[in-house]
């Protein structure tokens, strides 16, 4: 594990890697987005759009 992580959590089957200026969305073991969210609702949000097919900017 990177030691630059800073927390971590699942949402809708997806793990969440969070450091301080992003987070990785995976799935399956692989990185399916990045978020740049700032709070974990955020965070979720950009999940959701991930889980409908969207690209995230």
């Amino acid at each position: 594990m990177n030691i630059s992580t800073c927390f971590g959590f699942f949402y809708k089957g997806c793990r969440v890697e969070c450091t301080r200026k992003e987070a990785r969305i995976i799935l399956d073991g692989k990185v399916v987005g990045i978020s740049k969210g700032a709070t974990r609702s955020a965070i979720e949000q950009d999940i959701e759009r991930v889980i409908a097919g969207e690209e995230l900017a």
